[in-house]
């Protein structure tokens, strides 16, 4: 007897619908939006390093290839206000170990589009696209201990604190602390 996890379906990113947003895969249209995102100093200041040009265009190439769905590969959805079509963010998400059915989610809206309550309802999205349409068991999530905005909303899609790693990574040679989030289904 094999008692190996299995997923519910294929790897299929498909496009998902909320009551405001449309999630859909990359597009080489979004080349303008993706790339200034990943490169602004203050957006990133709680998640990564800047990315230069050459890693920027990279990075962004990278989504427009199909997703292989192998551990620890991000994939990445736009988001689109269904109302006035404008890109306003974009949500990721990636499998830890198939094996475990464990994926991480990730989320990043454009400055000008925050507090609009985008994130939440999409990064739902994402969780429940996860869990029933995947079939992952759990889904996670991380946020530098100073990134409020996002720990907020992972407690609002239903993401319990599950821990504290301490001097987790590292961004301009400051070393930062880093929150754990997850719920099992």
């Amino acid at each position: 007897m094999d008692n190996k996890p299995t997923l519910k379906s294929t790897y299929a990113v498909e496009t998902l619908f909320t009551e405001r947003l449309e999630l859909r895969p990359a597009q080489e249209d979004d080349r303008q939006f993706i790339i200034p995102l990943e490169q602004d100093p203050e957006l990133m200041y709680h998640v990564k390093e800047i990315l230069s040009d050459e890693e920027a265009e990279q990075f962004f190439n990278s989504l427009l290839a199909p997703w292989q769905a192998k551990d620890m590969e991000w994939t990445m959805l736009i988001a689109v206000d269904k109302k006035s079509k404008q890109q306003i963010g974009c949500f990721s998400f990636r499998f830890i170990h198939e094996h475990s059915l464990n994926a991480e989610i990730g989320f990043l809206i454009s400055p000008e589009n925050q507090n609009k309550g985008y994130a939440s309802e999409g990064a739902m999205a994402v969780k429940e696209f996860l869990f029933n349409k995947i079939g992952m068991r759990r889904v996670c999530a991380f946020c530098n201990t100073g990134n409020t905005g996002s720990w907020k909303v992972m407690e609002a899609i239903g993401l319990q604190r599950e821990g504290l790693m301490r001097q987790e990574y590292r961004i301009k040679d400051v070393w930062h602390d880093t929150y754990v989030y997850g719920e099992v289904r």
